[in-house]
């Protein structure tokens, strides 16, 4: 999808994640439609299914996870209004950008993470996109979980297999995100963080 800083009804600022695969979609003036007439019924499949994740995600409420406050449909696509978090992710930490954390540090965002983790995966989903680049420190110090968008609705079943959307990253995802078919878990995030 495409991001965008906006300020809602309540003159708040937020982010506007856009549901945009940019593989097989494409933009005619504000209109978003597939790029062709055979990818047409997988853009309204990927719109419907942003729609009902945004829906889900709604209801994690837990302090270090963004907050979901609105999804809607426009210009034939569909957005969803989140917080906007002030802060460097993680990932500007590990690249040296932002400032070193000591083990202490450290050990308090693990904490708060592993306990964001726990409210997901009690909630029945998985994540499925945990880095450092998905983990941002607001100005109070306090880790924030972002970008749900390869989160996925999960029964915690041992016999369950997730297909569909998969999010690699080099380094963090585990070896189930590289297999086609393979059983994704609760684990599967833990390894991720």
């Amino acid at each position: 999808g495409i991001t965008y800083v906006a300020r809602d009804s309540l003159n708040r600022q937020v982010v506007i994640k856009e549901c945009f695969p940019s593989s097989f979609c494409r933009r005619s003036g504000q209109r978003v439609g597939a790029r062709s007439q055979q990818r047409q019924n997988d853009f309204r499949s990927l719109v419907s299914l942003f729609v009902q994740e945004a829906i889900n995600l709604s209801t994690l409420d837990h302090p270090n996870i963004v907050r979901v406050h609105q999804v809607f449909q426009d210009n034939d696509t569909a957005y969803m209004a989140m917080d906007y978090v002030r802060g460097p992710d993680l990932l500007e930490t590990v690249e040296g950008t932002a400032p070193r954390l000591t083990p202490d540090r450290i050990t308090v965002l693990l904490s708060r993470m592993l306990d964001a983790l726990g409210h997901v995966h009690a909630k029945g989903f998985l994540h499925r996109d945990i880095s450092p680049d998905n983990i941002l420190v607001d100005k109070t110090g306090n880790p924030i979980l972002i970008d749900f968008g390869a989160a996925s609705e999960q029964v915690m079943r041992a016999t369950r297999v997730l297909t569909g959307r998969r999010v690699i990253k080099e380094g963090y995802s585990p070896q189930e995100f590289y297999l086609t078919g393979a059983e994704q878990s609760p684990a599967s995030d833990l390894y991720s963080l």
